[in-house]
């Protein structure tokens, strides 16, 4: 199968990239369901019943009826949304999310 596919997508099918995904044990288990990520961040959320939300949620129906959809965590779409500006998440206290005048352990 892996002929057929993109090179761009090959580096996402299984076992072909040995390095655990980032943000396994922090953003998500290893069951898919998502975890708590302290920190600070602005994000928007879609505008209940707008064309946008509908638009969003379409796509997203059609990704979990692909196939191995199961093996993806999908977002629920209660909590989807856009990130404007990352602010500062706990796990990220380093270079170069963080300023290196400012020390790490600040509150």
């Amino acid at each position: 199968m892996l002929d057929t596919v993109r090179p761009s997508l090959a580096g996402f099918f299984e076992g072909t990239d040995p390095a655990l995904p980032t943000h396994l044990g922090t953003r998500y288990d290893t069951a898919g369901n998502f975890l708590p990520e302290p920190g600070n961040t602005v994000v928007c959320h879609l505008v209940k019943g707008s064309p946008s939300e509908a638009a969003i949620i379409e796509v997203r129906e059609r990704m979990l009826a692909m196939p191995d959809a199961d093996r993806l965590a999908f977002t629920p779409i209660s909590s989807l949304h856009m990130t404007l500006f990352q602010g500062i998440i706990e796990y990220r206290r380093r270079l170069p999310y963080w300023r290196s005048d400012v020390p790490l352990d600040t509150s």
